[in-house]
């Protein structure tokens, strides 16, 4: 079950990853600020984890009402695609190159993270999330950062999916439980 907190709760899963799967240990922060408000820290490089569009899931849309008993059914619930543009803040351009490459490292070695990684309350969905790099152009990622009113910087985007949000309406349903055959004679 995923309530409608999933994609706050996958974007700390997601920062939590990153964070703890560091080699070596603690060698750069992790953001989720804004990168219009993300400035340099001259003592420690981050990496800024920016949640930047999200969109329903085509491919999972028409999804059946799933069975609750034998009298309800619960509606499909929502699914997305999440989309996060991963950014390097360093004071040199060389430990930017080395944070950036980190985070898409650990990003590739978990590129299917299983439920249990996510923590609570995403470990209880049925469905692991994927991550896919987006072959976003410089021309898209400009947009991105057009958005921002700031100077383009090196920068990455992600996708993630699926992330389901659970809907409330439930529908009382009549079973069939008796099947009644009648035949006339000719």
């Amino acid at each position: 079950m995923s309530t409608s907190t999933a994609i706050g709760d996958v974007t700390r899963a997601l920062a939590e990853l990153l964070t703890n799967e560091q080699v070596p240990k603690d060698s750069f922060g992790v953001s989720l600020k804004s990168p219009a408000d993300e400035e340099i820290d001259e003592n420690r490089p981050m990496l800024n984890l920016y949640l930047f569009r999200i969109e329903e899931n085509p491919f999972a849309k028409n999804r059946p009402w799933q069975a609750v008993g034998d009298d309800v059914l619960h509606k499909a619930p929502l699914s997305l695609n999440l989309f996060y543009v991963v950014t390097p803040y360093a004071k040199g351009q060389e430990d930017g190159h080395r944070v950036l490459g980190e985070a898409m490292r650990i990003l590739y070695d978990h590129a299917i993270v299983e439920p249990a990684l996510l923590g609570d309350p995403l470990e209880y969905t049925a469905d692991p999330l994927k991550l896919d790099l987006c072959s976003f152009g410089l021309e898209d990622l400009t947009r991105v950062w057009n958005a921002f009113n700031k100077q383009y910087r090196l920068s990455v985007c992600y996708q993630v999916r699926i992330v389901f949000i659970d809907s409330a309406i439930d529908r009382k349903v009549v079973r069939v439980t008796e099947k009644e055959n009648q035949h006339e004679s000719v």
